[in-house]
């Protein structure tokens, strides 16, 4: 078995590759940092799947999906991140994941289930995640504004919508506070909205935060 493992924590890597390789035997580790490598490796070599976080420095993961997938279409997709919200988890798998687990969830047992499962050609979640999905299948409502949204600003809008200030949110992803508050302004443009006051009751009215 050959495992990519996109993360761009070396620590989060090695600690991923020293428990498959404990798990599986004679297992394969190919380990990277941006999507611009994952991208490269993903067309150099042929993976049987890829561990990808949602995070990966400036980044957002997500938006490798489509370029793994058009490299590689059968290859499986187990996204890691520390969001559990449904509207990542929805996203993640119209891109193409094959499993969404998050953080938390993530333990040792938990991503050996995900990785046979996936392997075997099944989709995997979570319970708490699949319940959360369901939930919001049930009440969902296409062509939401929320829903034009790029993956970042997705990301973005959830911090802002939770309250989080500009500076605090460019602190958690690693970004300049201008990258940051131009990513609000280009939310609240494709949203028709006038304020952050405005995104929360957005986000709150749509059950989008807590």
């Amino acid at each position: 078995m050959r495992i990519l493992i996109a993360d761009d924590h070396a620590i989060v890597r090695s600690g991923l590759t020293r428990i498959l390789e404990l798990e599986f035997p004679g297992v394969a580790i190919g380990e990277v940092a941006t999507i611009a490598e994952l991208v490269a490796h993903v067309k150099a070599a042929s993976w049987d799947l890829v561990i990808l976080d949602i995070a990966l420095g400036v980044e957002n993961g997500l938006d490798a999906l489509p370029l793994v997938k058009e490299a590689r279409p059968n290859v499986p997709v187990i996204v890691l991140s520390m969001y559990g919200e449904r509207q990542f988890v929805t996203r993640a798998l119209a891109a193409g994941a094959s499993a969404y687990l998050t953080k938390e969830q993530a333990a040792d047992e938990e991503l050996f289930r995900a990785i046979r499962a996936v392997c075997a050609g099944r989709r995997y979640l979570g319970e708490s995640l699949a319940e959360r999905l369901a939930d919001h299948l049930a009440g969902a409502r296409p062509g939401s504004p929320h829903e034009s949204l790029s993956a970042r600003e997705l990301e973005v809008f959830l911090l802002l919508a939770s309250a989080k200030s500009v500076s605090e949110i460019a602190d958690r992803l690693g970004l300049s506070v201008k990258t940051v508050s131009t990513y609000r302004t280009r939310i609240l443009e494709k949203m028709s909205l006038e304020s952050n006051a405005e995104l929360i009751q957005y986000a709150v009215r749509n059950g989008l935060v807590q």
